[in-house]
């Protein structure tokens, strides 16, 4: 039976589809692990010119292990904090990717949220002297030195933030996030209109709660920053509760449950993860107001209990997708080693994208996002 609306009223969005369409291997390739690390973030800032002094192509590449006679090339991943499912995707995605090609190994660390704890694991990866860094930063600024050591020593450093364009990376691969708020505020708003004309109200109005990563977390404040003005067409659409939800599922049942209690009705709940949007579910499940509110997440993961399956199986309305990176940032790798005429670009963005029940099917057997040619 099909939902009742809001539930059945987002608009499907186009896109071309190249994506890593499952997180990792049954059985996973041995990797080494940093027990002492991670964690990441994302944000925005103005492009800065790259370094005077920067290394060339053929310079780095002699002095990094990336020539194509090494079959030793390491690669260090530096990550925020693995227990937030996007960023244990990225983990076990490269590990993933780098385990089909020759001549690579793969260090992870975690900083569990920590910036001095992700400072001392980028020491540790350049006493290590690997070929290629490849990090997710807490707090971009405090790391610059660090980029610039790096550098010096021949290793390629590729940030996974927009915020580290005027790092002095080699390169850097990133999503907008104010952009996945902005489309997941769109999906909201084209919900709440085919409510309204179901109604036969010109007006379009709608209480909304939202459900952030945390609140402290600089990706999930774009992303609110995003979420508030896409709304910001409809003065008619409010968002009525605020909550951050910890990226946990249990937390975003209860803050659901206090939303509930506060507001005793809402129309849509904007959560920034999927993790997140499945809690909120349950908790709307429990309270009879499920099948009366618009879910929708981010992330758009493939895997049981994840965004795409979620929005198959019908426990979310839609998700907004957030690309991987690290399957770029290993393409510019691959490059250097192969090319060394190869000069990256200082940035790669690639775009998100909304998945919702019309398309989920073509995504999960085609993928979602469209990677950049280098």
């Amino acid at each position: 039976m099909p939902p009742p609306t809001p539930r059945t009223a987002a608009v499907c969005f186009s896109a071309l589809t190249l994506f890593l369409t499952a997180c990792g291997p049954s059985d996973p390739p041995a990797a080494k692990t940093d027990s002492d690390s991670s964690s990441g973030k994302q944000a925005a800032s103005q492009p800065a010119q790259p370094p005077a002094a920067a290394p060339t192509p053929a310079a780095l590449l002699a002095a990094s292990g990336l020539a194509a006679k090494d079959e030793r090339a390491q690669i260090h991943l530096l990550l925020p904090d693995t227990r937030i499912a996007m960023q244990a995707f990225q983990r076990d995605g490269l590990n993933m990717l780098i385990s089909r090609r020759q001549g690579y190994q793969l260090t992870t660390s975690d900083a569990e949220g920590s910036s001095a704890r992700q400072a001392e694991q980028f020491r540790k990866s350049i006493a290590a002297k690997p070929a290629v860094i490849i990090i997710s930063p807490i707090d971009p600024a405090s790391l610059a030195a660090l980029i610039v050591e790096a550098k010096t020593q021949g290793i390629i450093v590729i940030g996974l933030d927009k915020r580290m364009l005027n790092e002095g990376c080699a390169s850097i691969v990133y999503s907008d996030q104010r952009l996945v708020g902005r489309l997941a505020a769109e999906a909201v708003v084209d919900a709440l209109k085919r409510k309204a004309a179901e109604e036969s109200r010109t007006d379009v109005t709608g209480r909304v709660v939202q459900l952030r990563g945390a609140a402290d977390d600089h990706a999930s404040n774009e992303m609110a920053e995003g979420f508030s003005e896409g709304l910001r067409s409809q003065p008619g659409i409010i968002i009525v509760h605020d909550a951050p939800a910890d990226w946990n599922t249990d937390k975003a049942s209860q803050r659901t449950a206090d939303a509930l209690k506060l507001q005793q009705n809402f129309d849509a709940i904007y959560a920034h993860s999927d993790a997140i949007a499945l809690g909120a579910a349950k908790a709307a499940e429990a309270a009879g107001q499920r099948e009366n509110v618009f879910i929708i997440g981010t992330d758009g993961l493939s895997g049981q209990k994840r965004g795409l399956e979620s929005i198959r199986d019908g426990e979310i309305d839609a998700s907004v997708v957030q690309p991987a990176l690290v399957d770029l940032a290993l393409q510019i790798v691959a490059k250097l080693r192969t090319d060394k005429a190869f000069k990256p670009q200082p940035s790669y963005e690639i775009q998100p994208m909304v998945i919702l029940p019309k398309n989920v099917e073509q995504c999960l057997r085609t993928g979602t996002y469209k990677l950049p040619q280098l």
